[in-house]
């Protein structure tokens, strides 16, 4: 099978492609310039750089003709800081191009499509009582994402979302998300996690603040 992943050198583009070339079959990707220093990326991934919200429509189908799979590992997270809107800003990234893009991935014969998410989009539905989309924009806007996806789905167009928790792990010359801002107790549950233990990060209700999911629509 074919994929192209939008954000092929970061730490989730770039796994995904290790994995897929791993087990047969064959990446192309598109992500900003430039690599990450000392970036490890792997043999055998067709890399391009550039900006796909940028491409027209007949450049992304150019690109997307004769893939059976789509894989979006970018966008931006709730680190980031911006003046208002913020909302605004999430939409522009998150949200927006998607429709284009899967609605150009359709068009194309693409069959599979798999959107890195959040597992905000998770608690959202788990912990409805906390109303997180009321008083979070990051949260509503990956809720948006999520129904958009959903709601792109057809009979031959698969559309997963992954509910991604907190995911460990680095790639050279990039800084982890765990080190921004990171004060004593995300040491603790750091350290608490490479020792192989969960019980950290208690919420209101007790439970632990890690878990995610994947919510998928087949086309049927």
């Amino acid at each position: 099978m074919k994929t192209y992943i939008i954000g092929g050198t970061g730490l989730l583009g770039s796994q995904t492609a290790k994995e897929l070339l791993e087990r047969g079959h064959s990446v192309k990707a598109i992500a900003l310039p430039p690599a990450p220093p000392g970036a490890e990326l792997p043999e055998g991934m067709e890399l391009e750089y550039g900006d796909y919200t940028k491409l027209t429509d007949a450049e992304l189908k150019e690109r997307l003709n004769g893939c059976e799979g789509l894989v979006f590992a970018a966008g931006i997270d709730e680190r980031i800081e911006a003046p208002p809107s913020i909302y605004d800003l999430f939409m522009r990234h998150n949200v927006a191009p998607l429709k284009r893009l899967l609605g150009i991935a359709k068009e194309c014969g693409v069959k599979h499509v798999a959107v890195c998410g959040s597992y905000f989009s998770h608690f959202t539905k788990t912990r409805p009582e906390e109303h997180f989309i009321r008083y979070h924009s990051y949260i509503k806007c990956r809720i948006e994402q999520e129904e958009l996806c959903m709601s792109m789905a057809s009979p031959g167009f698969d559309v997963a979302v992954l509910e991604l928790p907190y995911i460990f792990g680095a790639m050279k010359g990039r800084k982890p998300v765990w080190v921004f801002g990171r004060g004593a107790a995300q040491n603790e549950a750091c350290d608490l996690l490479l020792q192989g233990r969960h019980d950290y990060g208690h919420g209101p209700s007790g439970r632990t603040g890690y878990g995610g999911g994947v919510r998928a629509q087949q086309g049927r």
